[in-house]
């Protein structure tokens, strides 16, 4: 089935190459990548990327005329030099030096293109998937309080625009190996012992088993296949956002032919501060301060949350010290997905320890208040 489907985008993709130059002129390129004509190297991958992801030959073969105009508007924005050209001069101009650039071929192979932005040859099956990519992030708690979008700067090999990934100056310059032939490797004879050899199969050092050797290398990556390259994965983290949150961000790890792009998987985690709230699970606690005064008349205290808006700590009574307050709806806010299970509550509560600060009297005011207790200041164990 996944094959009759990559045989139908492919033949459409064929067709469009024909009529492609008819096309492309037909809109801005800028306009097909939806980005400003100001727009920054950054600015202009990370559209191709969103736009060519949600338009994947594969699975949409009905839009391979668009995947193919993306592309060019892609090969040439990404180009320095084609892109002052297409600004000074147009399309045509940029076309036509592009054909220069590529021995006289103006666009690139759909399936290099595909490869470059997808990994290996497609999405098969068969195509292995390259390593994962993570990041550990760290967030005060605050900013966790809130929500906040924050972006990582991701570098990473990505296939080599300039030869998608042939290493290669152009397809001219791609031979079959005449030593294995093609098949990257070679069978040698090896002697165990007197008398006694054996035939091993070993890969092509010609060709480093690959079956084919390359005459001109790219004169952008030198025959690497890869550049590195560094964009920007932005993190949107959701207001009350659990500790250790991962966040999976599908084929942005490392790109080669040889597989499809791995994920990036980034793990958000809180740090605290000094005299910050404590978090456990949608809940906060703090150590508050009291003097003895406030723990044997009372008091009442507005204390400022991490969002700006106040609230009462007040306590009309005699406070014990250690005393444990809780104040409902003063946590952590509650994720969406998580309220349906908490009967729709949309915050944690706080819990405030109150710690009862000592004064220090002199002996005359220690005294009073040895009397006033009913304290025997001859059997007391300080002096007063």
């Amino acid at each position: 089935m996944r094959g009759g489907i990559q045989k139908v985008w492919l033949l459409s993709l064929l067709c469009v190459v024909i009529s492609s130059q008819i096309v492309a002129a037909l809109r801005d390129y800028y306009e097909v990548l939806s980005v400003k004509r100001t727009a920054s190297d950054r600015e202009i991958k990370t559209a191709y990327r969103k736009i060519a992801r949600a338009i994947h030959p594969d699975k949409h073969p009905e839009k391979a005329s668009e995947f193919m105009e993306l592309s060019e508007a892609y090969q040439v924005l990404s180009d320095a030099e084609l892109r002052t050209i297409y600004d000074q001069q147009g399309a045509e101009a940029a076309k036509q030096r592009q054909a220069q650039n590529n021995n006289g071929q103006r666009t690139g192979d759909p399936m290099d293109l595909f490869r470059q932005f997808f990994g290996g040859g497609g999405a098969s099956d068969d195509t292995p998937k390259g390593p994962q990519q993570t990041y550990n992030a760290e967030l005060a708690l605050s900013d966790v309080y809130t929500g906040r979008t924050f972006s990582l700067d991701h570098t990473r090999p990505i296939i080599c625009p300039t030869c998608y990934g042939s290493g290669a100056e152009s397809r001219k310059d791609i031979h079959t190996c005449t030593t294995c032939r093609g098949q990257g490797v070679q069978i040698v004879r090896q002697q165990l012992m007197p008398g006694f050899t054996t035939n091993m199969q070993v890969p092509c050092q010609a060709c480093g088993g690959k079956g084919k050797t390359i005459q001109k290398v790219c004169p952008r990556c030198h025959g690497e296949k890869t550049i590195m390259d560094t964009t920007e994965i932005d993190v949107d983290v959701e207001a009350g956002t659990r500790e250790g949150q991962e966040y999976l961000f599908e084929g942005m790890a490392q790109q080669s032919p040889d597989f499809e792009p791995g994920d990036v998987l980034v793990t958000v985690h809180t740090k605290t501060e000094p005299g910050d709230y404590r978090r456990i699970g949608h809940n906060l606690y703090y150590t508050f301060p009291i003097s003895l005064k406030d723990a044997l008349f009372g008091f009442e205290i507005e204390l400022q949350h991490y969002d700006g808006h106040t609230f009462s700590l007040r306590r009309d009574k005699p406070t014990q010290p250690n005393f444990v307050h809780r104040i409902p709806n003063e946590g952590m806010p509650i994720p969406e997905a998580e309220r349906e299970q908490r009967q729709g509550k949309a915050f944690g509560d706080m819990f405030v320890t109150y710690q009862v600060i000592i004064p220090q009297l002199d002996n005359k005011k220690a005294r009073a208040v040895a009397e006033a207790l009913g304290v025997d200041v001859q059997n007391a164990h300080t002096d007063l």
